[in-house]
């Protein structure tokens, strides 16, 4: 009896995995089995652009179409291909890195992976972008490095690759800090700093993402010398409209935004009453007139292990002036007077763009490494230096910094 039971149910299981295996194998089996290839497409037109090619056509009649397939060349030796489906009749191929002219073929595909005849068609791409980024580029010396600026109009997705001879000798390399410019922006602007202040040969590629490399441009450049600001000349210089600090325990000095601590616990940051209702301002005695290349805010860690939240600056300006009017004449937004310059806005970029009290490992390790901006070219030399704070994180105006620096010379 026992037996019986056993070989009934034993072939009640292969027969319930017997038909579970038919199931799946029909899960993955084309509804309509078609050994007959479609017509092919017809009519076909070429848009040529940059580094690309947009094909139109019509459609072959046949109800188990399935797509269109492109299969086309995008340099010697290097083949790729572009899929579109039944309902659309349009088909972009990317990834051409020259202005020669290409064979494309066309196949229609069916459900059963049956391929129609090939429809050949020849394209000429527009100039690539890479290409057209190589030939706007243009690289200039700046304090610490050099500037590299260039124009991506059909905004491709490049890279600008930097090398030097650093010994002279015909062997170029990337050195610490010299890292590729990625972008797809229709303006590609970069610094790229920690170069030494001597003369030495630099070059400078364009990169796309299929790997075609553009010509070389080579440049002697001499960076300009660029140092941190020495902070133990710098102290505290009121005015009048200055935001007032917060008094906890008697930490009430701006010295804090300079102290060295980049990365402070509670009181031992810069820290302004929160009831300002208008852009507040801190004014730095730098102790000697300085020429300008780029600073650095390290924000306060807030309750919660957040930098993105409260008073840490948000939207902020920078002013410098020499002759500081004492009397501090203001405007009604607490905008300084005649006596002093504004240097640049700046604005706080979080990564993730997540939302308030969200905040990913991007988010802060870049707002524990600080804050990063270059002053605009050209800004004159200053000794006091003043931040005003136009937004912070939370909306209002009051000010909280754990470190300030200023490069320059």
């Amino acid at each position: 009896m026992y037996t019986s039971k056993f070989r009934l149910y034993a072939c009640a299981l292969f027969f319930t995995g017997l038909l579970a295996a038919c199931k799946r194998d029909s899960l993955n089996t084309p509804i309509i089995i078609d050994a007959n290839a479609p017509a092919p497409v017809t009519n076909v037109t070429i848009q040529n652009l940059n580094g690309k090619a947009k094909l139109t056509y019509t459609l072959p009649a046949n109800t188990d179409l399935s797509y269109v397939k492109a299969v086309y060349d995008i340099a010697s030796g290097v083949t790729d291909q572009a899929v579109a489906s039944r309902y659309t009749n349009t088909i972009t191929l990317d990834g051409f890195g020259d202005t020669l002219a290409h064979t494309v073929k066309l196949y229609a595909v069916n459900s059963s992976e049956k391929a129609s005849a090939p429809v050949e068609v020849t394209v000429n791409p527009l100039t690539p972008g890479y290409i057209l980024a190589r030939r706007s580029l243009q690289v200039a010396a700046t304090f610490g490095g050099f500037t590299v600026n260039a124009a991506n109009p059909v905004t491709d997705n490049l890279a600008i690759i930097p090398l030097v001879d650093t010994a002279g000798n015909g062997k170029w390399v990337q050195t610490v800090g010299m890292n590729n410019v990625y972008s797809k922006d229709t303006l590609i602007a970069a610094v790229i700093r920690n170069q030494p202040s001597v003369a030495r040969k630099y070059a400078f590629a364009v990169r796309d993402r299929w790997m075609h490399y553009s010509d070389t441009l080579f440049v002697n450049l001499t960076p300009w010398f660029e140092q941190m600001l020495d902070k133990s000349k710098w102290s505290t210089y009121v005015l009048p409209h200055d935001a007032t600090v917060l008094n906890n325990g008697g930490y009430t000095w701006p010295y804090y935004m300079w102290d060295g601590n980049y990365h402070p616990t509670w009181p031992k940051t810069y820290f302004t009453v929160e009831s300002a209702v208008t852009p507040q301002m801190v004014t730095i005695d730098l102790g000697a007139t300085h020429n300008f290349s780029r600073f650095q805010v390290n924000p306060y860690l807030e309750i919660g292990n957040n930098y993105y939240v409260r008073g840490n600056p948000k939207d902020f300006e920078v002013w410098g002036s020499n002759n500081p009017d004492l009397n501090d004449p203001v405007d009604v937004s607490n905008t300084p007077g005649p006596s002093w310059n504004r240097m640049g806005t700046f604005h706080v970029i979080k990564p993730s763009g997540s939302p308030y009290q969200t905040e990913t490992t991007a988010d802060q390790t870049l707002a524990y490494n600080g804050w990063q901006f270059d002053f605009p070219a050209g800004v004159p030399a200053y000794r006091y230096l003043r931040i005003r704070q136009l937004s912070n994180w939370q909306g209002s105006y009051f000010i909280t910094i754990s470190e300030f620096t200023v490069w320059g010379n």
